[in-house]
């Protein structure tokens, strides 16, 4: 379905910082954590039509998986899709670029977090 994204960046970053930047990140850019699991790297998110007061015009979900890499490094891996206003996976109609900007603005967040709280 050309609707699903699928994203994958590996940050210089051991797993538990990456989680924990992750978890504020999709309550910053005005989310909502719906699964976590830290030990498994597992982290869903609802993400709403807007971002950051712009209106994208759909919903969207991320299921992230973590996996902790050589060095500490930490692989961050994003299966997202646009949602319906009953939060089911979207079939049709969807607008496009919403899912590209959530996963591209959330890379972005969790770097700029990164950087700022745990300085290299």
């Amino acid at each position: 379905m050309p609707y699903e994204k699928e994203s994958e960046q590996v940050v210089d970053y051991p797993l538990e910082d990456v989680f924990k930047a992750a978890v504020f990140c999709i309550k910053h850019m005005g989310g909502k954590v719906i699964k976590q699991d830290q030990e498994k790297g597992i982290l869903h998110a609802q993400m709403d039509k807007k971002l950051f007061g712009n209106y994208l015009g759909d919903r969207s979900k991320l299921e992230v998986q973590f996996t902790e890499q050589e060095k500490g490094q930490t692989a961050i891996h994003i299966f997202a899709y646009p949602l319906d206003a009953i939060g089911q996976k979207l079939m049709f109609g969807a607008r496009k670029g919403v899912v590209d900007t959530i996963i591209k603005t959330f890379y972005e967040d969790v770097m700029k977090y990164l950087q700022k709280n745990f300085p290299s």
